[in-house]
């Protein structure tokens, strides 16, 4: 048995330098990228870096021959605390060095993702801004897009397949997050096998479900909705209950779900944005929008190794 480990997180020792490093690697896929990022030297990232794994006596990434290849199991538990942990910092600052929010805002969200602590960060601004009264709609992206469209919603954060436009003109936007979507079921399986694909997917509007209709015609794979739901539970549920193949982004995939392949004949899928938008000028939708993009705005460019690592890992767990 080995010495028992002192709680990593009350450790004086684990810096906010520390935790920047090991999340801009982790999104980044490398030292490089996280050195571009954090305007400091590989080697000092790198020495950041195997300091904190010292400090919390366990491996975060996994390297080969000085390149980032993956996270290892611990680097994966470790990352969300570290993210929340930076987010909450951003939160305190951006709300002492800005005047207090008041007024009201109507905050569009999708409902079939999931997105990094918004109900937590909504809930905080308000609380550090008693002024404030926000009203959030959680709809599907194209439901939002027209609310912003018609003027009743002030921001909107939807997702969008990366390379299209959304017929928003002249409004600013965000992009807060970026990552591929995948093929997912509960079991293995080989694209040529199956005469008629069943699809789990959101309804009509949902660009997953666009996304794979449109990979699906350029392989003439004929396919049906086996299960359609605007629950993103629910959908999840489905794939897990085996009822269809689904469609979903990287973050989405639960552990108990195997990710198919190109190597299983599955077309490849395109990567999916998630985008911020602003429907309104108004000082207090910007001050918003800042707070927002402090908590939640992290752009994960991760490179494709990285997640390919974390679909091999859900994938090696289910088998």
């Amino acid at each position: 048995m080995g010495r028992e480990r002192r709680p990593a997180l009350g450790d004086r020792r684990i810096t906010l330098e520390h935790l920047r490093a090991f999340v801009s690697v982790a999104e980044g896929g490398g030292f490089q990228q996280a050195g571009l990022e954090l305007h400091r030297s590989q080697s000092a990232i790198t020495q950041s870096l195997k300091r904190l794994e010292e400090i919390i006596e366990c491996r975060l990434v996994e390297r080969c021959q000085g390149h980032i290849v993956g996270l290892t199991s611990d680097g994966r538990r470790f990352l969300p605390s570290a993210v929340e942990i930076l987010a909450r910092t951003n939160e305190a600052v951006s709300a002492m060095v800005q005047p207090q929010i008041s007024g009201r805002i109507t905050l569009g969200v999708p409902d079939d993702f999931r997105i990094m602590d918004l109900h937590g960060a909504i809930s905080r601004c308000a609380a550090l801004n008693r002024g404030l009264r926000i009203e959030t709609v959680s709809a599907l992206s194209s439901a939002l897009v027209s609310g912003v469209q018609k003027g009743d919603l002030d921001l909107a954060i939807f997702k969008q397949i990366d390379g299209q436009r959304t017929a928003t003109p002249g409004r600013s936007s965000l992009l807060l997050r970026t990552e591929p979507l995948l093929w997912v079921a509960n079991a293995r399986s080989r694209f040529d096998s199956i005469a008629e694909l069943p699809l789990v997917v959101f309804p009509p509007g949902c660009c997953y479900r666009e996304a794979a209709l449109v990979a699906l015609a350029a392989k003439a794979k004929p396919s049906y909705p086996a299960y359609v739901s605007a629950s993103y539970e629910n959908v999840r549920a489905a794939i897990s209950a085996g009822l269809g193949v689904g469609i979903l982004p990287d973050s989405a995939v639960g552990a108990d779900h195997i990710v198919l392949r190109e190597a299983d004949g599955f077309p490849r899928l395109p990567r999916v944005n998630l985008t911020m938008i602003e429907a309104s000028g108004r000082k207090a939708v910007r001050q918003f929008r800042d707070f927002l993009r402090a908590t939640v705005g992290r752009t994960s460019a991760r490179a494709d190794t990285i997640a390919l690592d974390h679909a091999g890992s859900r994938m090696t767990a289910a088998e």
